[in-house]
């Protein structure tokens, strides 16, 4: 409690004569203040909401995305090459091997020539 309102009064010591109008404005005419706070709470709790809205949607597709990932490691459905296979699940332990994926030109033939090259 002691937190807010020293955020009131920091805000007070920041901003005196924006202070001082609202003041004075509650005071000589509290239905101007009304329709001012009016104008300015809704537009700001409208804005809230949405803020806690996509929070809770990122939150939801983040979990979806994790679900899915699990799910596919569990599956071994998951490597890192689309063109190469997954290695065989009967290997033994410590066992390293290497999968070549074939390698064509992604280059279309309009385009102009293909030269493969490998490097030394």
């Amino acid at each position: 409690m002691k937190s807010i309102f020293s955020a009131i009064w920091d805000i007070i010591q920041r901003n005196p004569l924006t202070t001082l109008f609202i003041v004075m404005l509650a005071i000589a005419a509290p239905g101007v203040l009304g329709v001012f706070a009016l104008f300015l709470i809704i537009p700001l709790i409208i804005v809230l909401i949405g803020m806690i809205a996509v929070a809770f949607r990122v939150r939801k597709v983040r979990k979806q995305m994790d679900d899915h990932l699990r799910d596919a490691q569990r599956r071994g459905a998951f490597h890192t090459d689309p063109g190469s296979t997954p290695p065989p699940h009967n290997a033994p332990e410590g066992k390293v091997t290497v999968h070549v994926p074939k390698q064509e030109p992604r280059v279309n033939d309009d385009v102009g020539e293909y030269v493969s090259f490998k490097e030394e």
